[in-house]
């Protein structure tokens, strides 16, 4: 019969296993029933493993662990100053944002109220006026003045004004009026 070239290799490292098996669990055996303590070599001691040696390395552990733990809370303490300072500098902002919006709204009612005297005082000089004088004077102005004027006019005194303008401007100034006057009423 042909046998595969590998079984005769395959018997050998098998016996040899064998071998290396039985000398090891005779060394055992010796080891167990007749090797007295005293004969022990000291590299047999060196390998046994020693209370002392274990608690130095537990220390030696902790020590390093508390080392890390303390560089960590420096870290942290670090971290927390910084916060605190950006927290500090961001609350100084928006106390400043605080105080010119303040200023700001001030100011814009000044001027509402400015602006409310002068147009105020722009529609009486108006009303003061005779309708030809004030229709001619409104055809020029800028169509924001003059709706403005026109709105705050009397109404009898606001419709004499705009049937003595031309009549192209006039229709756009009352067209305008009543997109306004529709505007506020869907609003």
């Amino acid at each position: 019969m042909n046998q595969p070239p590998n079984r005769p290799r395959g018997r050998r490292l098998a016996a040899l296993a064998l071998v290396v098996l039985a000398t090891g669990l005779v060394g055992v055996g010796m080891s167990a029933l007749g090797a007295p303590e005293d004969e022990a070599s000291e590299s047999d001691l060196s390998l046994r493993p020693s209370p002392d040696r274990g608690r130095e390395e537990v220390m030696r552990l902790l020590a390093r662990k508390e080392r890390n733990l303390i560089e960590r809370e420096k870290l942290v303490d670090k971290k927390e100053a910084d916060l605190r300072a950006a927290q500090e500098e961001v609350e100084a902002r928006i106390t400043e944002l605080q105080s010119l919006r303040d200023t700001l709204r001030v100011q814009l009612d000044d001027l509402d109220e400015d602006r409310e005297a002068r147009i105020t005082h722009l529609v009486k000089m108006f009303e003061a006026m005779r309708e030809k004088k004030a229709a001619a004077i409104l055809e020029i102005t800028e169509d924001a003045v003059a709706l403005e004027v026109l709105e705050r006019m009397k109404k009898d005194k606001a419709g004499k004004v705009l049937a003595a303008m031309e009549p192209t401007r006039a229709s756009e100034l009352a067209e305008s009026i009543g997109d306004a006057a529709l505007s506020k009423e869907m609003q």
